[in-house]
């Protein structure tokens, strides 16, 4: 009986150091860095999309994002720090990237991009989603943004007809069609100089920027 015991006892501590040894390993895992060296560069368009920073700037972080996503709002703090510290080698590109289950995505993007025709979409995009969650439980957003967009002097008629007509559908569809022969599956989705990054939080992102400016 002792025997078979010490056995047991002895198959449960075996057991414990495995889980913890594994818990170590993915812990560590989770927290490495993802390898930029290591990692395909893929041929982007530069030329498209809205832009902060020079276009000289020999670093580019270009972003796939849905405006209706809460996890593109939640990575918005994070974009931001990086802009701040890194504001004079890094240009930042936005890039639309709609997905089907958000079903107002689009009607914001076009809203986006008339703004953008009057040199507010970076208000607007702030704006949008500062105040995501108002805008995506209404039956149809048109309204609300024509008098959101009001607050930076845009005016009403127009976006809603920007809106309602999808004027900026074209560029839009652009975006998706590029976002996806790039590997696109998913929002928010980054490229540092044409680098896919596979990041394991948002929080992250300061850090492979940062080692991104120093291989350059």
């Amino acid at each position: 009986m002792l025997k078979t015991e010490t056995k047991l006892l002895a198959g449960v501590l075996i057991f414990c150091v495995v889980l913890v040894l594994g818990a170590i390993f993915f812990l560590g895992k989770s927290e490495k860095t993802p390898d930029l060296a290591a990692t395909k560069a893929l041929n982007i368009d530069y030329s498209k999309g809205q832009k902060i920073g020079s276009d000289s700037a020999k670093v580019k972080l270009v972003e796939f994002s849905d405006l209706q996503c809460p996890a593109c709002k939640g990575v918005e703090p994070f974009v931001k720090q990086v802009l701040e510290k890194h504001k004079d080698n890094l240009q930042f590109i936005y890039r639309h990237f709609p997905l089907t289950q958000h079903i107002h995505s689009k009607k914001a993007a076009n809203f986006a991009e008339f703004a953008a025709t009057q040199n507010k979409f970076w208000e607007v995009h702030d704006k949008l989603f500062d105040n995501q969650e108002e805008w995506s439980g209404l039956s149809d957003p048109t309204d609300y943004f024509a008098n959101l967009g009001s607050q930076f002097g845009l005016d009403k008629e127009k976006i809603k007809e920007a809106v309602s007509k999808g004027l900026f559908e074209q560029i839009i569809n652009d975006d998706q069609t590029d976002g996806n022969i790039l590997g696109v599956d998913a929002t928010p989705t980054f490229y540092l100089n044409g680098k896919k990054l596979r990041l394991q939080s948002f929080a992250g992102l300061d850090k492979v920027v940062t080692e991104g400016l120093q291989q350059n």
